[in-house]
């Protein structure tokens, strides 16, 4: 170690051995905290005579300390470390310097050189690079995965023979020209030289490679043709292996032809390509970055912004509420956190400027406080303009959509709405009409990052949806809210209640509760109203109350705005919210409203219309519910009558006619009247919708309930075992409906067991 020390030292490094250079007697805590303070670099040695596991805890808090300063951590495997050597957890993320082979003068000359940049060897006596910023130290969050991974496919300090291109590839804004320049700094001595090179277009990428003569000293003279510099650049990288060039911002496809013309002719070092393109040629290998999670993102905004912000005692809260919204983004999340230090404001002044003033927040920018050199808008302008028309209409209606996963199936049938979305855009820019299927417009997005796909779905991340809806003229907004609306309309099946249309409803839950919020916004009354009340169906029938009867009222009032109070549409509004009503136990606030979407249809429709039997079901059942048998069975018969006469004898609603009318006759203790009617239902459903159907489900637990009342116990529970079965298949094992199955099979094996009858086993779930 002394030597090491001695030998550095010769080489004009201060280098301090706590060992030998702490005097008996005098404090020596101060001073290992004033050079912790003051050191510029880190080396570790490991080995036997190296760094011990008893020292590891305090060495690694100390390394914790580096990083968040943003100095070097050099780990040194000594002479007598083994030869199968594994570096400590908290060591690998780190560049390190082999000495194993003896400290020797080339031993000392690599570990001057991990240490200081510097290689004695060369004629310039600094390492070489031109990279545009510094390293991010620990504010780079997220990416010690991709950085190891990086450096194992890129470990050879050896000139190579044929050099193997990686392409950094994923959104713009993702952070991979800062990954790529993060490695370059965290590489250590892998590359003697680490070259940046901008190449967003075939001129700016010729501008460059000619620009890297002056970082690399090499002789030109005034005036000589740019060809001959960059013969000479590529010369110079030839004759000098060990180099790293980074070769940005290749989103074009010129540019991608322009790099790819000049790689057969660098030799003997690496290169990292960054781009949001996403198809290369198979001899790149490419390396696809994703965005931050949401713990990832939080961490980076409250390190950011320690030191500036205006703290809160919320201020975690806060910063995850505002790492959420922007979705994981690095350019959006260092965009806030620039916005918050410039104005020294809070999280949560931050957000209320989000809601207030989106566009303002969205375009600001100041180059001394970013660490990127545009902002959000900005960044994706020329990757929107390269797009083919279609691909932008996809977009722009996107943005009135859900971050979450869209089906492709609803803009392939959509299409004539996509073609007055062309037509639009036309009008809007000037552009031709060209004809661009759905396909090719969305491998167009996914080439060049814009959309991500899997099993038939694509999704299009949260801040390019601000972004495009801040884009969108004032004037225009309305039309193409207005055309997302029709796109999920046109594509949301009719019935939310039928469990067989919710994997269409699941997809399309999130998206249609976007875009009706944005087109009540603009005060657009229909669709919109229609797919509010559709979505409250669903969370109702799904037993989400709370999430559905906000939507269920807003639809109302819409549509009481819009139609008068006498229309049809307000007896099916009035029906659904009474239900809801019912089904939450306010019954005296359900009541009025069944009766008035009962005097409705009967207005509209006559005394005999099967909507007018829907109505009468709905109140008998509410009427019974509150104990008023005698005034709910001739309603319900009276909607036997009506269905029975409307569909004939095998329809599903005169099945729920049955069911309902069945239910009476128990209550009042009518039962041998009450079975066939039940087995009557049962095999309509069973009939109609197969052995596993929800409606199947509701028969055969009625009837069970039926059997239990009459003392048929055994007879009882398989048929409830079978309704739970289907209730969790089919509703979940938290839905309402699910959870009284599950309640009335525990209560039978409970009177099975008090008889001396065992169960067969214990009802699933309980």
């Amino acid at each position: 170690m002394r030597q090491i020390a001695e030998a550095l030292r010769d080489r004009g490094l201060e280098v301090w051995l706590d060992e030998w250079e702490l005097v008996p007697g005098r404090p020596w805590i101060p001073e290992l905290e004033r050079q912790i303070q003051t050191a510029r670099t880190v080396a570790v040695f490991v080995g036997e005579n190296g760094l011990g596991p008893w020292e590891r805890p305090e060495m690694e808090v100390a390394l914790m300390e580096g990083v968040r300063r943003g100095i070097s951590i050099i780990p040194v495997p000594l002479p007598d470390a083994p030869a199968d050597l594994t570096l400590p957890a908290f060591l690998t993320r780190y560049t390190w310097v082999d000495l194993r082979s003896g400290i020797t003068p080339d031993g000392i000359n690599r570990l001057f050189w991990g240490i200081t940049g510097e290689k004695p060897s060369m004629p310039s006596s600094r390492r070489i690079h031109n990279l545009p910023f510094l390293s991010m130290g620990n504010l780079l969050k997220g990416r010690d995965a991709d950085l190891q991974s990086l450096a194992a496919s890129l470990q050879s300090r050896h000139a190579t023979a044929i050099v193997q291109p990686q392409a950094i590839h994923g959104l713009g804004g993702i952070g991979k020209t800062r990954l790529a320049v993060e490695y370059a700094w965290r590489s250590g001595d892998r590359h003697h030289a680490a070259l940046f090179v901008r190449a967003e277009s075939p001129e700016a990428l010729h501008a460059s490679l000619a620009g890297l003569a002056v970082p690399l000293s090499l002789s030109i003279s005034s005036g000589q043709p740019q060809e001959e510099i960059i013969r000479a650049v590529f010369g110079w990288l030839q004759q000098n292996p060990g180099w790293l060039l980074i070769l940005d911002n290749v989103d074009t496809e010129e540019a991608e032809q322009a790099v790819l013309e000049i790689l057969p002719a660098l030799k003997g070092g690496h290169i990292l390509i960054t781009s949001r393109r996403t198809n290369w040629p198979a001899e790149i290998q490419e390396r696809p970055i994703e965005k931050l999670s949401q713990e990832e993102a939080t961490r980076y905004l409250l390190d950011r912004t320690k030191q500036k912000r205006a703290s809160g005692s919320d201020d975690t809260e806060k910063a995850g509420e505002l790492a959420s919204l922007l979705d994981g983004l690095p350019l959006a999340l260092e965009q806030a956190a620039a916005y918050i230090n410039h104005r020294r404001i809070s999280f949560s002044k931050y957000l209320k400027d989000w809601q207030g003033k989106r566009k303002t927040v969205l375009d600001w920018y100041d180059a001394s406080h970013m660490r990127y050199p545009a902002p959000v808008a900005v960044t994706w302008q020329s990757t929107f303009d390269q797009l083919c028309l279609t691909a932008k209409s996809i977009l722009r209606l996107s943005a009135y959509l859900a971050p979450d996963p869209i089906p492709v199936e609803m803009f392939e049938e959509g299409e004539k709405i996509l073609k007055e979305a062309d037509a639009r855009l036309c009008a809007q820019t000037g552009e031709e009409i060209e004809s661009t299927t759905v396909d090719e417009a969305l491998a167009d997005l996914a080439a060049y990052s814009m959309a991500s796909f899997s099993n038939g779905m694509f999704t299009v991340h949260r801040m390019v949806q601000e972004v495009l809806r801040t884009r969108v003229p004032k004037e225009r907004r309305r039309d193409w809210i207005e055309l997302s609306l029709r796109l999920v309309n046109d594509f949301s099946p009719p019935d939310p209640g039928n469990v067989r249309s919710w994997p269409v409803w699941d997809v399309l839950r999130p998206h249609v509760a976007e875009v009706v919020g944005q087109a009540d916004q603009v005060r657009i009354s229909d669709p919109t109203a229609r797919l509010m009340n559709h979505l409250g169906q669903l969370l109702s029938a799904k037993g989400l109350y709370p999430e559905a009867e906000p939507l269920m009222r807003r639809a109302l009032t819409i549509h009481q705005e819009t139609l008068g109070e006498e229309h049809p549409n307000l007896a099916i509004h009035f029906n659904n919210l009474a239900q809801l009503l019912q089904d939450t136990n306010r019954l005296a606030e359900a009541e009025p409203l069944m009766h008035r979407a009962l005097a409705i249809d009967q207005s509209a429709f006559g005394e005999n219309h099967p909507k007018v039997a829907i109505r009468l079901n709905n109140l008998a059942s509410l009427l019974q519910a509150t104990n008023r048998l005698a005034e709910a069975e001739p309603l319900m018969r009276r909607a036997l009558d009506i269905d029975q006469n409307a569909f004939g004898e095998n329809h599903p609603d005169v099945a729920t006619d049955l069911n309902n009318l069945a239910s009476l006759l128990q209550a009042t203790n009518r039962l041998s009247e009450a079975e066939p009617l039940m087995r009557r239902a049962l095999d309509i459903d069973q009939n109609a919708f197969g052995e596993n159907h929800p409606n199947v489900a509701r028969d055969l637990n009625n009837l069970a309930q039926l059997l239990q009342a009459t003392n048929r116990l055994s007879e009882a529970e398989p048929l409830m075992r079978q309704a739970l079965e289907i209730w969790e298949r089919s509703l979940g094992p938290d839905h309402p409906h699910t959870g009284i199955a599950r309640r009335n099979l525990e209560s039978l094996l409970k009177k099975i067991a008090e008889q001396g009858e065992p169960p067969e086993s214990s009802p699933s779930g309980a």
